[in-house]
């Protein structure tokens, strides 16, 4: 399944549908492909991981952790473009959208309540939980949460990533044991240094 190739200086109803399925997949750009990655040192063993994940691997989760701005954002959206070019249509998700979104449904008469859509989290056919860890105190709830999500999905091999650039000595230490078992799951330390200034600074000069 690919997207359909639109005039960029005229905004048709093709350009619309495209914005319309970007939101829906909830990533950046489109571009953002397997294809279009910029193989940066320190990038090859996350890259060729996502890549087997995206080809239908046996195994089904994958942590990718490491320092920021060097990717590991790009490849779950590279992944979820993929997916859907295959046919099947996956949101991507941070965590803080997860936990906002258990935290309002708390509230007295939410829908779906709680329980609905914390089991929605755990029983989902795929799902892919970027920067977990994003600008959360470490008295927050969200390392129980993920706790119960990974316990559940690697029990019944649901293919599940999860980036962090956290160390991860700073996970809890049950959903980094579901990770090690190499049956089921990777672990990979994207070791690329941040690009986003120099991916800044090509730009600047494409500019001028």
């Amino acid at each position: 399944m690919n997207f359909p190739k639109v005039t960029p200086t005229r905004k048709t109803p093709e350009q619309d549908l495209l914005k319309e399925l970007r939101r829906s997949l909830n990533v950046t750009s489109l571009k953002h492909t397997f294809e279009n990655f910029d193989h940066v040192p320190g990038a090859e063993k996350a890259f060729k991981l996502f890549k087997e994940l995206a080809s239908g691997s046996d195994w089904k989760l994958l942590l990718c952790y490491g320092g920021t701005g060097n990717g590991k954002t790009y490849l779950c959206e590279a992944l979820v473009i993929e997916l859907y070019r295959r046919g099947i249509f996956l949101r991507l998700l941070t965590m803080n959208d997860i936990t906002d979104a258990l935290k309002r449904s708390m509230s007295k008469g939410s829908i779906p309540p709680y329980d609905v859509l914390l089991s929605n989290y755990c029983r989902g056919p795929r799902l892919i939980i970027d920067d977990f860890g994003m600008g959360e105190g470490v008295s927050d709830f969200s390392p129980r949460i993920l706790e119960q999500i990974i316990n559940y999905r690697q029990k019944e091999n649901l293919l599940t990533v999860v980036t962090t650039n956290l160390n991860v000595k700073s996970l809890p230490e049950r959903v980094v044991s579901r990770f090690k078992d190499t049956d089921y799951a990777r672990m990979v330390l994207n070791e690329a240094a941040d690009f986003r200034p120099e991916k800044r600074k090509r730009e600047k000069e494409k500019c001028h």
